[in-house]
């Protein structure tokens, strides 16, 4: 059962200063604990994977991104203030299970540029894992080849990302275990037509997606179809590169509907607003594939893990998991804080704060433990795998997938 999260913790407990860098953008907050901010690269209205990995052969992307190409980034720390991390259990037999916890030198939280990114920022800007860690470092990924070198190694410790990637990389053998899935849907049907309800409505019409066989490409192929739908015949349906690309179509009149994530959708439609022909959101992706799988599957689209450094050390997953979930709960409870959160503590990402307040509205958030999640993922990535197998990797991810406290 998934479970939703309200609530309200603490404002923040320092201050966030972020300085441009020769070699990257990094950031630190002086306070109790010490925060390193990554920028790998300058983001836009965006949020997963860019472009597919070369070896997957296939498309991770869940969110929006834009094209800006990645710098190489370093996050700043003088040579004193570096230390070699010593890990319990490393230099001895003692299980992880049984050592004695020690404090970890730093973590590296890694999230994707947008509304995603919110929860994570909110535990590095306010030191909410100093119980585990001396210093957190946040940084922002871009594409799946960005992603997938830090999880490969092990440059990321608690990970951001769609949930099919983490099938496809657990199923590269990449070390990971699923967290939990917070977001259940982040892609909508934008249309020039005010009373839309489903694909039905537009058929006949020019429809623009980005970035084929990515997860919102064949969620909108498989949900159509279920309509008793042709996507390639039933519409003159278009492809382009970059969800930017296929926004700009849409904003110029080129198209009549395009398949928007967030926070490119709502940015779309607020630029429409008071326009003498506004954009409409006509349905969320979330709605439409329960109708389309009579219910028995709902869309998890994304979560976190925790990957090869910290994956079997229970103690710091369990902080992690019930700090996570506050933060989660304060982004809900607090959208207008938290989007000013991304404006003003992370300005590199180029995000305002009122786009990021009214993307997150529009976004499905529930807080979800992976093992309460699991029946819902494995009929999620079983409907996907009916268009694409390799979309998950090609098959369905074992128990050493799922994180069980």
């Amino acid at each position: 059962m998934r479970r939703q999260v309200q609530g309200r913790i603490a404002g923040k407990s320092g201050s966030l200063r972020l300085d441009r860098a020769v070699m990257g953008n990094s950031g630190r907050l002086r306070g109790a604990g010490r925060i390193a901010v990554t920028f790998l690269v300058a983001a836009g209205l965006v949020w997963g994977a860019g472009c597919a990995s070369s070896e997957t052969e296939v498309d991770t992307t869940v969110g929006e991104q834009n094209t800006t190409a990645p710098s190489t980034a370093a996050t700043t720390t003088s040579a004193t203030e570096v230390t070699e991390t010593i890990y319990p259990g490393e230099a001895t037999n003692v299980t992880p299970s049984t050592a004695p916890f020690t404090k970890m030198d730093k973590l590296t939280l890694v999230a994707p540029a947008g509304p995603m990114a919110i929860p994570l920022a909110y535990l590095a800007i306010n030191n909410r894992l100093t119980e585990v860690a001396e210093e957190t470092e946040l940084a922002i990924w871009q594409n799946a080849d960005q992603l997938k070198a830090m999880v490969a190694g092990e440059q990321g410790d608690f990970v951001t990302m769609p949930s099919n990637t983490a099938a496809i990389f657990y199923n590269k053998d990449l070390k990971l275990r699923l967290l939990n899935i917070s977001v259940w849907n982040i892609t909508y049907l934008i249309t020039t037509g005010a009373d839309v309800a489903d694909f039905s409505d537009i058929k006949g019409q020019s429809l623009v997606a980005s970035l084929q066989g990515s997860v919102p490409d064949v969620m909108f192929q498989y949900i159509a179809m279920k309509e008793g739908l042709d996507p390639e015949k039933d519409f003159d349906l278009q492809y382009v590169g970059e969800p930017t690309q296929a926004a700009q179509l849409l904003l110029t009149g080129k198209v009549e509907n395009a398949v928007l994530s967030e926070a490119l959708a709502t940015s779309a439609l607020l630029q429409t607003e008071t326009a003498e022909k506004p954009l409409y959101r006509a349905f969320p992706f979330d709605q439409a594939w329960e109708r389309a799988t009579g219910g028995s599957a709902l869309s998890t689209i994304a979560g976190t893990v925790a990957t090869g450094r910290v994956m079997d050390r229970p103690a710091v997953l369990a902080v992690f998991e019930r700090e996570y979930e506050a933060a989660v709960e304060w982004m809900l409870a607090n959208p207008t804080e938290a989007g000013q959160l991304v404006e003003t503590d992370l300005p590199q990402l180029g995000l305002k704060a009122p786009v990021m307040t009214a993307s997150l509205k529009s976004i499905t958030w529930n807080y979800t433990p992976a093992t309460e999640a699991r029946t819902n993922l494995e009929a999620f990535y079983t409907a996907l795998s009916e268009l694409s197998p390799q979309v998950i990797g090609g098959q369905l991810p074992d128990d050493g997938f799922y994180y069980t406290p």
